[in-house]
């Protein structure tokens, strides 16, 4: 074992193997739904992602034995700000937009307590499974689609605003998107998978599944994604034996060179030299423009600090003020722009606990260091990307509450056995 813990509680007990399986199956199906819904979905004024249709099946088969269990104190922070965002939305001057947030709020809240629920219907193993099998599915899929995109366009990569299947042509850079529509999305998504495999790094098959995450988050050329991997990194190096640290960074040393060998065979350029060019054009571009939404939000927050603008109202304020409707790319501040400093001060209160939270579990059981490490990577990426109402950072709220119980569960069975 690398740092985890020895024991580890099969909770719940006697699963038969079949249902074991099954289990892991429809586990590792809604990770990968939940991975590819943002470029994968019908849009009807809300988007209907492969989750959402997931969750109704499941739901109809589990609705007589749901149950909701007591909430720690960072699950009720953040159900108590999203009742807030919602009731900002009451009085807004876009009523139409603050309706879609509403909207999608209480999908995603009837999404949270379900995988709180089905979560503990399965034992940590085989979710450590589902995020195995899921991670190795979605890297490897979405970088095949890199690579027929690249293919498709006859490894050309001149022009800008240009998608075909899983690249995007950006101001003349060949941008992995794989199975998302944003490169920084598909970096968000990853952050899950990369903390555990390079947490989890005694086993052969987690370490490869590090390296083949890092590569495709080196092909988003996302210059905030590259930021926040080098920290998760950073991190990850903190845990385990020197000698599975020496691996890691051998490791993914030899997947840059295998990258840049395949950017110079094919398309006459190092994936070093446009990592080089992208961080160059920082000062060009203002951050791809985000340094000048980011002062029109804080325009719009000076205007009305106490209780903001509305949820999900920077869009149509942008849109009226500037003539373009887009996102914050800032979810804190975007936070801070529609709901005030009271909407902040409730958000910053349940991510304070959440991580408080984490920190003191991490002390008492290493097993929960790296969905500490993926949160402090979720955190950095929304610096520079507009998550308030995201399935993926609600599965990780429930879960962080499945893990935690895992971890009083063997607690309570290490007792046992000292007794």
């Amino acid at each position: 074992m690398d740092y985890r813990n020895d024991w580890t509680c099969d909770y719940p007990n006697n699963v038969a193997r079949r249902h074991s399986k099954n289990q892991i199956l429809l586990l590792t199906g809604m990770l990968f739904f939940l991975s590819i819904g943002s470029a994968f979905n019908v849009q009807i004024g809300l988007a209907v992602k492969p989750y959402m249709v997931m969750l109704l099946l499941l739901m109809f088969y589990y609705l007589s034995k749901i149950t909701i269990e007591k909430l720690l104190f960072f699950e009720m922070a953040f159900v108590g700000f999203y009742v807030y965002y919602d009731l900002r939305g009451v009085i807004t001057a876009y009523p139409a937009a603050a309706l879609r947030a509403m909207g999608a709020t209480f999908i995603l809240l009837v999404f949270y307590f379900f995988c709180r629920y089905w979560l503990n219907q399965i034992r940590w193993k085989d979710i450590e499974w589902a995020i195995i099998i899921s991670g190795f599915v979605f890297n490897l899929l979405s970088l095949g689609y890199y690579v027929m995109g690249l293919v498709n366009l006859g490894f050309n990569m001149h022009g800008n605003g240009i998608r075909e299947l899983g690249v995007m042509i950006d101001r003349d850079f060949p941008r992995l998107l794989g199975l998302t529509n944003d490169p920084n999305i598909f970096v968000f998504i990853n952050m899950l998978f990369i903390a555990y495999f390079l947490t989890h790094r005694e086993k052969w098959w987690n370490l490869l599944g590090g390296f083949i995450g890092i590569l495709c988050v080196m092909l988003t050329l996302s210059r905030g994604a590259i930021i926040s991997l080098v920290i998760v990194l950073v991190l990850c190096i903190l845990v385990g034996s020197v000698r599975s640290k020496l691996m890691m960074v051998l490791g993914a040393v030899g997947f840059f060179l295998l990258a840049n060998l395949f950017f110079d065979q094919f398309m006459e350029v190092s994936l070093w030299e446009l990592l080089l060019e992208r961080f160059g054009t920082v000062s060009e571009d203002g951050g791809s423009g985000r340094f000048d939404i980011w002062t029109d939000g804080l325009a719009y927050f000076m205007d009305k600090p106490l209780f903001g603008i509305g949820s999900f109202n920077f869009q149509a304020y942008h849109s009226f003020t500037a003539g373009k409707a887009i996102f914050m790319h800032n979810s804190f501040l975007e936070i801070l722009v529609e709901t005030g400093i009271v909407g902040m001060m409730f958000y910053v209160t349940a991510i304070v606990a959440l991580v408080w939270t984490l920190v003191k579990a991490a002390l008492v059981d290493k097993e929960q260091w790296w969905l500490l490490i993926a949160l402090i990577g979720y955190l950095s990426m929304m610096t520079s990307l507009s998550l308030i109402l995201n399935e993926i950072f609600f599965f990780f709220f429930a879960l962080v509450a499945r893990s935690l119980k895992e971890k009083e569960r063997n607690i309570e069975r290490r007792k046992g056995w000292r007794t």
